[in-house]
C-alpha cells in the first residue's frame, strides 16, 4: 500500500464508502483467479468447447467485475489487486492455451501474440520491480484494449477473421506504453489511475502540496524568530513580512502591507538602500545593509542590518528582494555612549593636565610680571627726576627730538604710557590669581561669607576673551545692597563660568546679546541670578534633560554632558534650584535661586 496517506480525488479513486473485503466484486475478481485452473485444464486435455465456454465467463466476469465495483461504489485496493492479478493470469495462461489447441494460429500471429504478452508483461514486471506488486492503474486505455483483445481472441478462436485481434494489439501496446510511464512518474504504488495525465496530476498537486506544506513551515519559523523579515517587489513594495518587523516598525500587519520602503526612511538612506537593492539586482550576490536608519510610526528613528538577496522565479526571472536582519538601536545607542563616555574621561584627563598646566603657566607669568611692576615705578620716578631739566632745556632751545618723537608731545604721552604698563601689568596679575584660584582643589567649605556680585566680576573676568569673541553687546547689573551668602565661593564661581559660557556658545552671531543680572528678593530671603542670552534656544523635548549627566546637545563641538549636572548640584549644596526656560531662536533664560540669612550683612556694611 503507498506510504503516501494523502486522500486522493473522488475521480482518481472513488472507494466505497463502507470498504468491505467480501463485497460483490472482490469475490467475482477471486472467482476469475479460481477459474484459470480449469481453463488450463480445459486446453490441457483438448477440449475446446469448455476452454470456450470457460473463457466467455472469464471476459464476462471481467466485465462485471469493473461494472459492478463502479456502480456499487466499491472500488478497493483489495479489488485492484486481485482484479490485477487475475488479468496476469489470463495473460499468462490463454497464450500458453492457444499454443496447446491451435497451434497453427498461433504460429501464423506470433508477431502479435508476442507483442500482446510482451507489452503487457513488461508494465507489469517493472510494476512488481518497482513497488514488489502488481500495478493496478486499470488505465481507461488498458480497459479498452484488454475488451477488444479479449472479444478479437474469441472471435479468432472460433474461426473468425484476424483482423480484429490485429487492430487491438496496437491498442494494448500503446497502453502498456502508457502504463511504463505511468510507473516511472509514480514514486509510489496507486490503484485505479484512469490515464497517464491523471498520474501527471497526481504527482502535480502532490509537489505542490509539498511545496505548501515547505512554504507553510518556512512560514511558521520565519513568524517564530527573533529576527526581522520582509520581501519587497522590484518597486520596493512590501508583500511579506514577519511579526517581529512590525513589532521594530511600530505599525499592524494591515497598515504595513503593500507599504513602500522608502516611506520609513529618510531621503538619504532611502538613496543608500537604492544603490544596495540596485548592486544585488545587477550582480546577483547577496550584500550586507549595515546601520540603515528608519522611521518608526510614532517618528522615532531607529537603526537596522540585514542581508538583501534577490528573489527570482523558477525561471531566473528576478521578482524582488528579501532581507533578514534585526533591529540595533539599542547596540547602537550604547556604541554611542561608550564613545561619549571615553570621550568625557579624555576630556576629564585634559582638564586635569590643563590644571597642572595653569599653574605653572601662573608661576612663570608672575616672575616677569613681577619684575614689570617693581620696575616701572623706578622707570616713572627716573622719567619725573629728568622732567625739569628737559623742560628747562625745551625753553632755551625749543622742541627737540627724543627717541623719534617731539618733546612736547612725549612729555604728555610718557606718563599715560606709565598708567597703561602698570594697569596692564595688574591685569596680568589678576587673571593669574583667577586661573590659580579656578584650578586650585576647591574647598568643600560650605560656610564662607559669599558676595555673589564678586563672583561675577571673578567669572566674567576669567571668561572674557570667550565674551569679548561670542557678542558686541554684554551687559551686566549688579543688584545693590546684595546680602552676603553662607556657601563656596569657588564653587559659586564654577556654575557662574559655566553659564556665561553655555550663553555665549548658543549665539549665532556676534549681534545677539547677553544680560546678566543680580537682585535680592526681601521677601522670599533669596539672591537671584539672570542670565539672559539671545541665541538659538533648545529643543523643548531637550529641555527636561539638559541638567541629566552626559547629556549635552554639543557632543561634536566639544561638550560633554557634565557642566549644567554640575552646576545643579552646586546650587542645591547651597539650598537653591536653577530654573530654564526656552525658546528655540529667541534665547534661554537661566534663573538661579539662593537663599540668605535675612540677617546677614551686606558686602558693603561689612567693608565698613
Amino acid at each position: 500500500m503507498s506510504d503516501d496517506k494523502r486522500p486522493e480525488p473522488a475521480h482518481m479513486n472513488q472507494r466505497a464508502s463502507v470498504p468491505s473485503r467480501m463485497s460483490i466484486p472482490n469475490l467475482i475478481s477471486g472467482l476469475r483467479i479460481l477459474t484459470i485452473p480449469f481453463l488450463f485444464y480445459t486446453a490441457w486435455t483438448n477440449k475446446t468447447d469448455g476452454f470456450l465456454v470457460i473463457f466467455c465467463g472469464l471476459l464476462l466476469m471481467a466485465l462485471a467485475d469493473g461494472f459492478l465495483a463502479r456502480r456499487l461504489k466499491q472500488e478497493t485496493e483489495l479489488g485492484a489487486e486481485l482484479d490485477s492479478w487475475g488479468v496476469f493470469a489470463t495473460y499468462l495462461v490463454v497464450p500458453l492455451c492457444a499454443l496447446m489447441l491451435w497451434p497453427d494460429l498461433v504460429r501464423r500471429e506470433a508477431s502479435f501474440v508476442m507483442a500482446v504478452v510482451g507489452f503487457y508483461f513488461v508494465p507489469a514486471t517493472l510494476g512488481l520491480l518497482k513497488y514488489n506488486r502488481l500495478t493496478s492503474y486499470h488505465t481507461w486505455s488498458s480497459k479498452a484494449s484488454s475488451i477488444f483483445l479479449g472479444g478479437a481472441a474469441l472471435i479468432l478462436f472460433t474461426e473468425g477473421p484476424a483482423w480484429p485481434f490485429r487492430i487491438a494489439t496496437p491498442l494494448l501496446i500503446l497502453s502498456g506504453i502508457e502504463e511504463i510511464f505511468m510507473t516511472a512518474i509514480l514514486p509510489q504504488w496507486r490503484a485505479n489511475v484512469p490515464s497517464l495525465w491523471h498520474a501527471m496530476a497526481i504527482e502535480r498537486e502532490k509537489v505542490e502540496h509539498a511545496l505548501e506544506e515547505s512554504e507553510k513551515k518556512y512560514r511558521t519559523i520565519l513568524a517564530n524568530i527573533e529576527d526581522g523579515y520582509f520581501e519587497v517587489d522590484l518597486a520596493g513594495n512590501l508583500t511579506f513580512f514577519n511579526p517581529i518587523l512590525c513589532r521594530y516598525l511600530g505599525y499592524s500587519k494591515d497598515e504595513l502591507l503593500g507599504k513602500n520602503n522608502r516611506e520609513f526612511m529618510s531621503k538619504e538612506q532611502a538613496k543608500t538602500a537604492y544603490e544596495t537593492f540596485n548592486k544585488v539586482f545587477r550582480t546577483g550576490k547577496t550584500q550586507w545593509a549595515q546601520d540603515w536608519e528608519f522611521i518608526r510610526k510614532d517618528g522615532t528613528r531607529g537603526f537596522f542590518e540585514a542581508t538583501v538577496t534577490l528573489i527570482r522565479d523558477d525561471k531566473g526571472n528576478p521578482l524582488g528582494f528579501r532581507c533578514f536582519g534585526r533591529d540595533t538601536s539599542e547596540r547602537k545607542k550604547a556604541e554611542q555612549e561608550l564613545r561619549q563616555h571615553q570621550e568625557q574621561l579624555y576630556q576629564a584627563g585634559k582638564m586635569v593636565a590643563l590644571g597642572t598646566l595653569v599653574s605653572g603657566v601662573a608661576h612663570d607669568i608672575n616672575n616677569p610680571n613681577n619684575f614689570i611692576m617693581l620696575n616701572i615705578p623706578l622707570l616713572k620716578e627716573a622719567w619725573e627726576g629728568a622732567m625739569p631739566i628737559l623742560e628747562e632745556y625745551y625753553e632755551e632751545n625749543g622742541d627737540f627730538i627724543v627717541g623719534g618723537m617731539n618733546f612736547s608731545e612725549m612729555r604728555e604721552r610718557i606718563p599715560k604710557l606709565f598708567a597703561g604698563l602698570m594697569d596692564g601689568s595688574q591685569r596680568i596679575q589678576q587673571i593669574v590669581d583667577d586661573l590659580k584660584n579656578f584650578v586650585r582643589k576647591g574647598s568643600r567649605n560650605m560656610t564662607e561669607s559669599v558676595d555673589i556680585n564678586q563672583v561675577i566680576r571673578s567669572a566674567v573676568s576669567l571668561v572674557s576673551p570667550m565674551i569679548k569673541k561670542s557678542t558686541h553687546r554684554f551687559s551686566i547689573t549688579y543688584g545693590e545692597n546684595l546680602p552676603l551668602l553662607t556657601g563656596n565661593f569657588h564653587r559659586l564661581e564654577q556654575v557662574i563660568i559655566n553659564l556665561i559660557q553655555n550663553a555665549c556658545q548658543a549665539l549665532p552671531d556676534r549681534r545677539r546679546g547677553v544680560e546678566i543680572s543680580t537682585f535680592y528678593d526681601r521677601q522670599d530671603h533669596r539672591i537671584t541670578i539672570k542670565i539672559k542670552d539671545q541665541g538659538i534656544g533648545i529643543p523643548r523635548e531637550s529641555l527636561p534633560h539638559i541638567t541629566s549627566t552626559f547629556f549635552s546637545t554639543k557632543f561634536e563641538s566639544g561638550g560633554l554632558g557634565l557642566g549644567l549636572s554640575i552646576s545643579t548640584q552646586i546650587i542645591e549644596e547651597h539650598g537653591g534650584r536653577i530654573n530654564f526656560s526656552s525658546e528655540l531662536d529667541k534665547g534661554t533664560t537661566v534663573v538661579v535661586l539662593l537663599p540668605v540669612d535675612p540677617l546677614k550683612k551686606t558686602a558693603k556694611e561689612v567693608s565698613k
